[in-house]
């Protein structure tokens, strides 16, 4: 039996910090680059920082695009009504 069957072993977060997870993403990843930017472009590390930022900024673009597709993907299917 896979574990995923279970609907009592799922991981479950609660909906409002589900869905602020993509903001905190985009808003760690700008704190990311401007503390980068803060304490100076040649400081050890600076470029890992920025990767770092960067790639929390796109990560939760992407969430959001997909939330926003799949919620116009589903309103659109719910809404069509019997065939």
């Amino acid at each position: 039996m896979n574990y995923l069957d279970k609907k009592s072993t799922a991981m479950w977060i609660p909906t409002p910090i589900y869905e602020a997870l993509p903001y905190l993403y985009i808003i760690g990843g700008v704190l990311f680059i401007s503390g980068t930017l803060y304490i100076g472009l040649t400081a050890p590390g600076a470029t890992l920082y920025i990767a770092c930022g960067l790639i929390s900024i796109v990560y939760g673009a992407v969430i959001l695009a997909k939330r926003q597709a799949y919620r116009q993907n589903s309103a659109s299917v719910g809404s069509a009504g019997p065939a």
